[in-house]
């Protein structure tokens, strides 16, 4: 399943290309090399379905597939569900040097490139020495798929102390490492040593980000600003950086960051629908509409399609030209969406707005309906999005309760979101709603912290079952609030501890942390309470 060092046979490699004569070519070169375990795919979607079975070591994969997935898009998705270990090896292979291409690829970060026409020798030479840089990421590889963050930490720091030749990639996985498991006191101190030495853009980019995650905005700006100026054309910086300006409210310096940056590099999906996002809240019809096609158009076959950007598109569409125009957009989410619950729920809010402007209440008001039947039946722990629209459809015919409602319970079951409470008042503030009607996002926030101190202090005093009966109780207003589950699962746990192992117990423990695992699987709380049920579940066993 891992990465195996030694001779650069000894490795499963996948070749990806849609003519079958480069594939074969590719194949025979490897073979040459002495290499025997290699697979093919002709298409995006068969080298996804090939990821999703084997952990392939090399990767060789051609940039223009046809029809379907690129090269980026393969990359993309491998990257965003994990279908690459810290130890693979992918190479993008291509004939093209536009800017797009390399811009878009770049963003990603593949291994190497390798531009056609090569022979054997320069291709052995080239995987030789990408696997001889990464030779020795096995272990932090399986520390990390077990999320045992401590034990990968510390491995890396014995690596990073023997001064290898990759020592500034180890050092870039340590510091992404500490950032995502929330250690940001350590990531800062590592992130400032390396800057110490050499200004790196990653190094900076760390330093911002953890920054931004204590909520200290503009000294993050100005973090970003420092690579923006320079490096122009690292475009993490620009996505960062506007990030940090919405966070502070800078919608319009966020915009126009944003409009920089798919200058540079236009295939980015989330790039296109940030932009769009705040160009509509900013009141730039145009620019959201350009931004929303591109986010349409580059995400057909990217893992970033959402329904959410055809909504917006017909919507903006709408205002910008007619309701029929708009109308045909919202056909394309049966075409490019197959049976999907949410594409049906974002196509009936927005189908609902444009009839009624259109002046075909009936249809507007049987699409409405159709929407809210819809959101009822999502699972609370995914639907706050959903929630959110379906709050600014209602605002917009009129329906203020109604929208108050399902914004309220957004703030409740995600109190400790901080980019959803900025979503939340982005709505508030675009709708023109008075956030006294709501209550404030503060006094609301309030009742859940006070709620949920009140349960850890009965747990804390021994009173475990008045704890558990609290937390209960709040759960059924906020079932999906991730702390309120947590602490639910630590009573009963504490529970158990105390007066033995109970298997229905166990089961409404599993039930509760199945609730965060399916939202935050790497929740550093939710993996220490994973690690105490298994300690009573063993017990149950003997």
């Amino acid at each position: 399943m891992f990465f195996k060092p030694g001779p650069l046979e000894n490795r499963l490699y996948l070749v990806v290309d849609d003519f079958g004569d480069m594939r074969s070519m590719i194949k025979n070169m490897l073979m040459a090399c002495g290499v025997r375990d290699i697979k093919l795919a002709r298409n995006g979607s068969e080298a996804i379905e090939q990821m999703e079975q084997e952990r392939f070591d090399v990767v060789l994969c051609d940039y223009n597939l046809g029809t379907g997935r690129d090269g980026q898009q393969v990359l993309e998705e491998a990257k965003y569900r994990h279908l690459l270990g810290l130890g693979s090896v992918f190479v993008m292979v291509t004939a093209e040097n536009t800017r797009d291409m390399v811009m878009g690829a770049v963003e990603y970060e593949p291994d190497s490139y390798l531009t056609k026409p090569f022979n054997k020798d320069f291709l052995k030479t080239r995987l030789e020495k990408l696997i001889a840089k990464k030779h020795n990421l096995l272990v932090i590889e399986e520390a990390v798929e077990k999320r045992n963050y401590s034990k990968a930490v510390a491995i890396l720091d014995e690596k990073i102390a023997a001064k290898p030749p990759n020592c500034n990639e180890l050092r870039k996985i340590k510091g992404n490492i500490l950032v995502n498991s929330g250690k940001l006191t350590e990531a800062r101190a590592l992130y400032q040593e390396v800057l110490a030495i050499r200004e790196l853009p990653w190094a900076r980019l760390g330093l911002g980000k953890c920054d931004y995650l204590i909520q200290n905005y503009q000294q993050a700006i100005d973090e970003f600003q420092r690579i923006k100026s320079q490096n122009p054309n690292y475009t993490p910086a620009y996505d960062w950086l506007a990030k940090s300006h919405k966070r502070a409210n800078q919608l319009i310096e966020a915009e126009n960051i944003l409009k920089q940056a798919v200058s540079i590099s236009p295939k980015a999906v989330p790039r296109q629908q940030l932009l769009g996002e705040i160009a509509l809240v900013n009141q730039h019809q145009e620019i959201a509409e350009s931004a929303f096609t591109k986010a349409v158009q580059h995400g057909r076959h990217s893992v970033y399609k959402h329904p959410s950007n055809y909504a917006n598109l017909a919507r903006v569409t709408a205002d910008n030209h007619d309701g029929a125009s708009a109308l045909l957009v919202l056909k394309q989410i049966d075409l490019d969406f197959n049976n999907d619950p949410k594409a049906d729920f974002y196509q009936a809010s927005a189908e609902s707005l444009i009839h009624e402007a259109m002046g075909n209440s009936d249809l507007a008001r049987a699409s409405l309906g159709k929407a809210a039947e819809l959101q009822k039946s999502f699972d609370q722990s995914e639907d706050s999005d959903c929630a959110i629209e379906l709050a600014k459809t209602y605002k917009n015919f009129g329906m203020e309760e109604e929208s108050v409602e399902l914004l309220k319970g957004a703030i409740l079951n995600n109190h400790t979101d901080e980019e959803l409470m900025d979503e939340i008042k982005l709505t508030i503030s675009s709708l023109e709603m008075d956030e006294q009607t709501l209550g404030t996002i503060d006094s609301i926030r309030e009742e859940v912290l006070t709620l949920n101190r009140k349960g850890v202090e009965l747990a804390k005093s021994g009173q475990l079952d008045e704890a558990a009966k609290l937390l209960k109780e709040t759960s059924t207003r906020m079932p999906a609030n991730r702390t309120v589950n947590l602490n639910i699962a630590l009573v009963l746990l504490m529970s158990m501890e105390r007066e033995g192992a109970n298997p229905n117990m166990i089961d409404e423990i599993k039930g509760y942390l199945a609730r965060v695992a399916k939202a935050d699987p790497n929740n550093s709380t939710l993996q220490k309470l994973y690690g105490r049920l298994k300690i009573m579940m063993a017990k149950t066993a003997d």
